[in-house]
């Protein structure tokens, strides 16, 4: 009994004597501090995986809306682009009706919006096909354009996807004046997607170097007035009846991604339950139009 009482008083005074020294000179303290500076690396390698992981997901997130919101952004840019190039037209178009007419109110132009899915490999056949069908309105004949130009127009529908003919497309033929002179032509796909032919113009033609085509009306697919070429040369080989150009399309047909369809322009585009086939080729007034246009030019 007295060994227990003699070790007793021996722990209290022990640790009356640590807790004095811990007192003055924070010993404690200093040992809590050196075991969190020994235990810390420990902490951090544990954690590290759950914050690079957090990181990983972050980044991954922000560059998905960053991405998602580019997209709207460039397809409402190109929206925004094609509306100008049919307000333009249809702002002179609104001045001669006002003088005639009146302020006859005029149809609205339905865009639709697609983007390229794949591109046919054929080198003789300029056809693209996007990724919007006859389940989201298209309908083969309806014109295609980017922000800078007309691209083409739909040549086949199916439910989730169309193929586009590009008018550069040698089958392609597209009826155009040129602005400054307002001449009447039509612009035929040479095959290559930085040429337009224009053939069978009369040699004494009012063509110059950097005359811009644009859609004349004709032949009820495009409305008029939208861009489609800048002429790069014009030949008059002598001895020959009819003089030749070369233009360079004004839309990205190389580069392009994002396009946009023309549901309804002016009533040019025809309906579908009127129409069920439509195809370029079918189009008789493209056929024809060379063979009227001398007559007009005669006339004038």
């Amino acid at each position: 009994m007295g060994g227990r009482m003699a070790r007793l008083m021996f722990y209290i005074l022990a640790a009356m004597v640590l807790m004095t020294l811990d007192f003055r000179g924070d010993y404690l303290d200093r040992f809590r501090a050196l075991s969190g500076y020994l235990v810390e690396p420990a902490f951090i390698a544990i954690e590290a995986p759950f914050k690079f992981a957090g990181r990983a997901y972050d980044n991954w997130r922000d560059r998905h809306e960053l991405l998602a919101e580019r997209d709207q952004l460039r397809q409402s840019l190109q929206e925004s682009r094609a509306r100008i190039l049919l307000l333009e037209d249809l702002a002179r178009d609104n001045r001669e009706l006002r003088g005639l007419l009146g302020a006859a109110e005029r149809v609205d132009t339905g865009l639709q919006a697609v983007e390229l899915r794949r591109i046919d490999l054929d080198p003789y056949s300029h056809r693209v096909v996007v990724n919007r069908g006859v389940r989201d309105g298209l309908d083969s004949g309806q014109p295609v354009i980017d922000a800078s130009g007309v691209f083409g127009q739909v040549d086949q529908t199916l439910l989730h996807s169309a193929t586009v003919i590009l008018i550069t497309d040698p089958d392609h033929a597209l009826p155009v004046r040129v602005e400054r002179t307002a001449l009447r032509t039509i612009a035929y796909g040479s095959g290559r997607t930085d040429e337009l032919r224009l053939t069978d113009l009369p040699m004494n033609v009012d063509l110059e170097r950097g005359d811009l085509l644009i859609t004349s009306g004709l032949g009820g697919r495009f409305p008029s007035g939208l861009p489609v070429a800048e002429i790069v040369s014009v030949r008059r080989p002598e001895g020959e009846a009819f003089a030749t150009a070369l233009a360079r399309p004004l839309a990205g047909l190389e580069g392009a991604r994002h396009l946009l369809v023309l549901m309804r322009a002016d009533g040019l585009i025809e309906d579908a339950d009127d129409h069920p086939d439509h195809s370029e080729h079918e189009i008789e007034p493209v056929v024809e139009l060379p063979q009227i246009e001398p007559q007009e030019e005669s006339e004038s």
